[in-house]
């Protein structure tokens, strides 16, 4: 905790952690699904979920259509859109921040707060 004196006040500001340890890939959503964005020149369906997480999936591959999951909101993703020809993606979520990403890399390349 960081403490911050205001007028011979003592004030604290409390900083919440947290951190996920998983063994493995969970390929599935754990929660509904808010918003769906497929690319047509990739074959590849966006998925935003109530779990926090963007998955990218394989339209083309039946059998383990999973490519990777973009995990940097800490609330549900509530709408995404592809822009810039399916170069990125732009998500928005209860964290209250719109992130754009790199939607063929999957990485996140900006985080709007407060919106």
């Amino acid at each position: 905790m960081a403490a911050h004196k205001t007028g011979g006040q003592s004030a604290r500001k409390k900083v919440q952690v947290s951190m996920v340890i998983r063994d493995e890939v969970e390929k599935r959503h754990r929660a509904g699904i808010n918003s769906l964005q497929y690319d047509p020149a990739l074959h590849r369906l966006y998925s935003a979920g109530r779990d926090s997480i963007i998955r990218i999936w394989n339209c083309k591959n039946m059998k383990d259509p999973y490519i990777q999951s973009m995990e940097h909101h800490t609330d549900w993703v509530n709408d995404i859109v592809l822009c810039c020809g399916g170069k990125n993606l732009i998500s928005a979520s209860s964290d209250t921040t719109v992130k754009v990403w790199n939607a063929h890399k999957g990485f996140c390349m900006s985080t709007l707060r407060t919106h």
